[in-house]
């Protein structure tokens, strides 16, 4: 699935986007999720969204 755009939410500039640089996270309890960055310009913050 990392090769497909996945979209989440920004916290820090409250808009949906792309997920830039994700990465395939399992977390403790055995799902996954996507972890990158906000594909918006100038924003920095981290986006997170459970795929599986």
């Amino acid at each position: 699935m990392s090769s497909t755009k996945v979209q989440g939410f920004c916290l820090k500039c409250k808009t949906y986007g792309d997920i830039k640089n994700g990465k395939e996270v399992q977390m403790a309890n055995g799902r996954v999720r996507m972890a990158g960055f906000c594909s918006q310009e100038g924003c920095t913050g981290k986006i997170s969204k459970i795929i599986r």
